[in-house]
């Protein structure tokens, strides 16, 4: 069987949860016999010569897409794309993530008649930001309008002049206007006007859609009214389960770590005051992941004085990081599906603290958890934690990739014979 992976972002340089995702679905397949092609997109410019290439630690085929913006909904052209298939000729047609590439190749799969199925990475499906997150800090259950939406990015903008004007109501309605005719002028008016109407097109017509977490799959099932969606966890690479564990060396310092990208909505802020709030001179604080904002980053990382960033980690050096820390910290601010480092923890058997967004809440016990952007409420548990760090509990174990993929293998098939 021949399966074409797209998605946003995908190759050297990208390694995120949703790139771990794909890289690990993709070699499993390859394993079991698949021919794996993956199509993704290059938004940061960071690939080298584009086209077909190999990607840092494996031997997937890979093909460059164009990109066109994070909150594009068609991308290229549906021609464009069915002369891709055209000549790559797949059985099976997997989206990961259509941030920046669109959703034509889905519809030129439906046109060739190639059975396609959708993984809910993320909230893009349901939020142009894809946090899902208000002003007022409140959780959003999705699209609603151009104009509201346009003005929650006005007033969460990462720019802080256009965040600050938003405040002010004359301001702010000028600044959506700018929003709205910057984003919907020409063809892309229509799209934004009708959005809900043309996901929900494309997710109903899809063999499946699945869902990294029950979250996900309520809030999706539920805000477009389909019934096709199904609750399989994202899985994870051998090395994760190795029973050859690290042994930690005896230190003096209780090491507390982050694990993740480095932006506003993983909420490294919350930690980084609670540390500073605690003031321990025996808590060392290990930071390792992409930096996303290096404003946020520069003002994170000099706010807790015995803080340590030790850059972007690959899969082996991220789990023997989590196998060095004390404690895992997810400070989340906006809804996630289950976070890969939470999966990953849960794996390595690693006392984890997170907020309580639902993506965490489902695989934490309630010990574990502290209200969204409460410094106070994580800063007592992590006291907590140093004294005795068993009492937060411990994430429950997932899935390996090897038995996600031969699950997902199966709903393959059957949507190959199907259609």
């Amino acid at each position: 069987m021949k399966i074409l992976f797209c998605t946003m972002q995908f190759g050297p340089g990208y390694n995120q949860g949703t790139e771990k995702y794909i890289r690990n679905l993709a070699l499993n397949l390859s394993a079991q016999g698949c021919d794996v092609v993956v199509a993704g997109g290059d938004p940061g410019g960071i690939l080298a010569d584009g086209g077909i290439d190999v990607g840092i630690d494996t031997n997937i085929r890979q093909i460059t897409l164009p990109t066109f913006g994070w909150s594009t909904l068609y991308g290229g052209s549906i021609n464009s794309y069915i002369t891709l298939l055209s000549e790559l000729k797949p059985d099976v047609v997997h989206m990961a993530n259509p941030a920046h590439i669109g959703i034509n190749i889905l519809r030129a799969s439906q046109k060739l008649g190639i059975p396609y199925f959708i993984s809910v990475t993320d909230f893009w499906w349901l939020c142009p930001k894809h946090t899902l997150t208000l002003k007022s800090r409140d959780f959003c259950r999705g699209f609603q309008s151009t104009q509201q939406c346009m003005r929650c990015i006005a007033e969460t903008h990462p720019n802080r002049l256009i965040r600050a004007a938003a405040h002010f109501p004359s301001f702010r309605d000028r600044i959506t206007e700018f929003l709205i005719a910057k984003n919907t002028r020409t063809k892309a008016a229509q799209e934004w006007l009708e959005r809900k109407q043309i996901l929900a097109a494309v997710l109903r017509n899809a063999q499946q859609v699945i869902c990294l977490s029950k979250t996900g799959k309520k809030l999706l099932s539920g805000y477009f009214s389909i019934s096709n969606c199904r609750y399989i966890p994202a899985g994870l690479a051998d090395i994760w389960f190795d029973s050859g564990k690290v042994t930690q060396r005896k230190r003096e310092s209780f090491v507390v770590g982050f694990l993740g990208a480095v932006a506003p909505h993983k909420g490294l802020h919350t930690l980084c005051l609670a540390l500073q709030e605690l003031d321990q001179p025996d808590v060392q604080l290990r930071i390792a992941g992409k930096l996303v904002s290096r404003r946020y980053a520069k003002r994170c990382l000099g706010q807790y004085s015995r803080t340590q960033y030790v850059g972007e980690l690959n899969e082996l050096e991220s789990r023997d990081f989590i196998d060095d820390l004390d404690l895992l910290v997810i400070p989340s601010n906006s809804p996630e599906n289950q976070p890969q480092v939470l999966l990953e923890a849960g794996a390595r058997q690693k006392p984890t603290i997170a907020s309580n967004i639902p993506g965490c809440a489902e695989l934490l016990p309630k010990s574990a958890l502290f209200p969204v952007d409460d410094f106070n409420q994580l800063k007592q548990l992590l006291e907590k934690a140093k004294q005795e760090v068993s009492s937060v509990g411990l994430p429950e174990v997932g899935s390996s990739a090897k038995d996600v993929s031969a699950q997902i293998l199966t709903e393959y098939r059957n949507g190959v014979i199907k259609q």
